[in-house]
């Protein structure tokens, strides 16, 4: 029997998405594929993220474990959301305890806001009916203006959610180690093998640890859709260790072994390569110089200072490498208050001062922008993410810089954190898409604010 699914472009009201829902969820529990009107046949055909709204149901729950697999998770489908929601049902996670007083964020929602419009392939709609779009995908975005919140929506999970930041977490390692070196405990002109003996006789030996930082090590490790799907790539290999699983060959790697075993492909400090590797050794990197485990430093230096709302989850490869290359999960709110950091509005995220402001210069200063465009990311953070206004750089673990001093950092399957210091404003968003256009968004919403006087 085949049914053929008719989709409807455009925003769906939430009845029609409740119906459309039941719809798919009933022919897939009956073994019915579904077929798009143009007769492709629906592995491309996902329940709309609204069902995360009210949580998932117990069967919904036990289908979507008993579905797991690598693929599964990285299609930006119904696993994917499961599993993004549920990063401890997923993979061990250690917990970052929040401490102290919880400071609710003031809230003086600003209309325009949810009126910004960019020129995209949805027709230019506004912000607050892309966010509802079946082409969005996206479960949530807050944005917050001198520490108030203007603009807020969860068309995808609830606000009380613990949703997987993915590869904005490879920030938080990067501020430990800006840490570590105020405090004179790291030199991130020194190689990296100078501070990690496991790493000499590697052929990571004499890599410069800004040059980890600044995803331009010059080895082997490139990460992105591409790698990930190759059953055999370094990537690959490393997601499959990271989580206990096998690889194509049946066997299970070690974590940091794979990293060490990595071979270098040119010299460092050439160009902008991204890997999530390379945020793993700067969070084993911590660990070292400090003799604690990744969770405890983060928790020490940074969470435990934060006014936030929830614990922090970070997920722990099988052999006790900690993962915040991406696999870190907070509520929206609380990834927001972390961009806070980096703005004037600080102290209405943390207790005390935790990112200093010649950091938050560094960031907006020191890229080099002769790398940038040396490699295939900073060439479609140019083209496809900020097309109407490029960035100009990157830096320590942020993606894109722009000449205005705001910065950026993304998550594989639409997660993202948009910071403009000068403008007092931050910009969060969670989703589970292969892509969409909420970097555009933030873009647009920065441009329309002025900056502070």
């Amino acid at each position: 029997m085949r049914v053929n699914l008719i989709i409807v472009r455009g925003p769906l009201q939430e009845d029609e998405v409740k119906i459309v829902t039941a719809v798919a969820l009933l022919l897939g529990a009956m073994g019915l594929p579904l077929y798009a009107a143009d007769g492709q046949a629906a592995a491309e055909a996902k329940a709309p993220v609204a069902i995360a709204r009210t949580g998932f149901t117990p069967s919904q729950a036990r289908e979507f474990r008993e579905r797991y697999s690598y693929e599964e998770v990285i299609s930006a489908g119904d696993v994917s959301l499961f599993h993004f929601l549920n990063l401890g049902i997923w993979l061990p996670t250690a917990m970052v305890s929040r401490q102290g007083k919880v400071v609710d964020l003031a809230t003086a929602i600003d209309p325009k806001v949810g009126q910004t419009r960019v020129t995209n392939a949805a027709g230019g709609v506004n912000l607050s009916d892309y966010l509802r779009s079946a082409a969005s995908r996206a479960q949530g975005m807050v944005v917050v203006r001198r520490g108030r919140i203007v603009f807020e929506d969860y068309p995808g999970m609830r606000p009380s959610d613990f949703h997987v930041w993915m590869s904005v977490a490879k920030t938080t390692t990067s501020l430990v180690v800006r840490l570590l070196a105020e405090e004179g405990k790291v030199d991130v002109e020194k190689p990296i093998d100078s501070y990690m003996p496991a790493l000499r006789n590697t052929e990571w030996a004499g890599t410069r640890v800004i040059d980890v930082l600044d995803m331009a090590s010059g080895m082997d490790i490139i990460e992105n859709q591409a790698g990930r799907e190759n059953p055999r790539s370094v990537i690959t290999r490393y997601n499959l260790a990271a989580s206990g699983e096998k690889n194509a060959d049946g066997e299970k790697e070690n974590l940091f072994e794979l990293i060490r075993s990595a071979k270098r492909s040119g010299p460092a400090g050439k160009a902008f390569e991204y890997s999530s590797i390379n945020t793993t050794l700067l969070a084993l990197l911590a660990e070292t110089v400090e003799n604690k485990r990744w969770n405890d430093i983060y928790q020490e230096r940074v969470w435990s200072k934060m006014t936030v709302e929830g614990d922090l989850q970070v997920s722990i490869a099988p052999d006790s490498t900690p993962l915040p290359h991406g696999l870190v999960a907070s509520r929206l709110r609380d990834l927001a208050r972390y961009g806070m950091l980096y703005t004037p509005s600080w102290n209405k995220a943390a207790r005390e001062r935790i990112v200093s402001q010649a950091y938050v210069r560094q960031i907006q200063e020191g890229g080099r922008k002769e790398i940038f465009l040396r490699g295939e990311i900073g060439n479609h953070l140019t083209t496809a993410f900020f097309p109407a206004s490029p960035p100009s750089a990157n830096h320590w673990q942020w993606d894109a810089v722009w000449p205005d001093g705001d910065f950026y950092k993304g998550g594989v399957w639409g997660q993202g954190l948009y910071v403009s210091p000068a403008r007092d404003l931050v910009i969060a968003w969670f989703s589970t898409a292969m892509s969409n256009d909420l970097t555009q968004y933030a873009r647009q919403i920065a441009m329309n604010t002025p900056a502070l006087r």
